[in-house]
């Protein structure tokens, strides 16, 4: 595929995997001979639409010339026509940039655009200030008692975001151990699997049986449990004589009313970082186009692997101490 196309598929990422349907979209790209009967399996064992479609793109930007237009016919074939309409507009418009405008484009696609959100006309103050400050950018209550926030703290020039318990002093909080940390790609992650694990709680009252687990990066991984409308979002290590990664006291666990509250407040976090819209996810890096590279990420399997078991993806924590967020 073209350097330029897959610009395209990466800069439209977030909306490709939340929307995207990729069991027939595979079946169309396998019968116009884009994938292999091997690749159209590994997109349709993955257990989630997410990873489907995570699947499905990864295998996509390793295609030859014709993968970016076989894709756009394959999604307009499997009805998908507002994304297919999607790449073919934006490839349309490159087409009629002059050759300086190609360049700057290409040089801007570089940084992926994982967020749509439109750009202030001139930086706020505050916001030049929030860059320099090494406060807390925001502090958001997930419950009625004060306890859990989502909170955004840079640390040594690098912005995490965490949701943390915190106590109360004398009016001033504190942040605890209980809590996970997001770099901002991880957030990013997190961010496009909620409708995912909105849709496993709403059905858990139509007999959900099926345990759900996700790993979005640095050994945090989203666990869902048959039977209890919860998120656990937790750090995970692997002891050296541990076949797994196993689950550690730094994480939360939101219930229901928590995790809608955080629904409600999520796009809240691309005010207050603003600079989500510039991330590179390094999934879509050149690195991660083969296999190899991916395995090698110390994001995406951290605790090294397997040689005999390339497929399996391991995760590890986080490092940040969490006296940098004292308020």
């Amino acid at each position: 595929m073209e350097p330029t196309h897959q610009n395209l598929i990466r800069s439209n990422y977030t909306t490709l995997v939340k929307k995207m349907s990729a069991v027939p979209v595979a079946g169309f790209l396998y019968a116009s001979n884009i994938i292999t009967d091997e690749m159209k399996q590994q997109i349709e064992v993955e257990k989630t639409s997410y990873d489907k479609n995570r699947k499905l793109i990864s295998i996509i930007l390793r295609r030859g010339p014709s993968a970016f237009q076989g894709l756009t016919r394959a999604l307009l074939k499997a009805n998908q026509r507002e994304l297919s309409n999607l790449l073919i507009a934006k490839d349309d418009e490159d087409v009629t940039k002059t050759d300086y405008e190609k360049k700057l484009a290409l040089a801007r696609s570089l940084v992926v655009c994982t967020k749509e959100r439109e750009a202030p006309e001139s930086q706020p103050r505050k916001q030049i200030d929030q860059e320099k400050s090494p406060e807390p950018r925001c502090r958001i209550s997930l419950d009625d008692f004060n306890d859990i926030f989502l909170t955004v703290m840079p640390y040594k020039d690098v912005i995490y975001i965490h949701i943390r318990h915190f106590t109360e002093n004398n009016g001033r909080f504190t942040p605890t151990k209980k809590g996970v940390t997001f770099p901002m790609d991880r957030w990013l992650r997190f961010e496009s699997l909620l409708p995912e694990i909105q849709k496993y709680l709403n059905n858990i009252g139509n007999g959900e049986r099926e345990e759900m687990q996700w790993h979005v990066g640095g050994g945090v991984y989203i666990s869902l449990t048959p039977g209890f409308q919860t998120v656990d979002i937790r750090h995970y290590w692997k002891p050296e004589d541990a076949p797994e990664p196993v689950p550690t006291k730094k994480g939360v666990t939101l219930n229901h009313k928590k995790f809608t509250r955080l629904l409600e407040v999520v796009e809240q976090m691309h005010q207050h970082v603003p600079e989500l819209k510039d991330v590179e996810l390094c999934m879509l890096s050149e690195s991660h186009q083969n296999q190899l590279g991916m395995l090698n990420c110390p994001e995406c399997t951290p605790f090294g692997y397997d040689p005999l078991n390339v497929s399996m993806e391991c995760n590890a924590g986080d490092l940040q101490d969490v006296e940098t967020l004292n308020i």
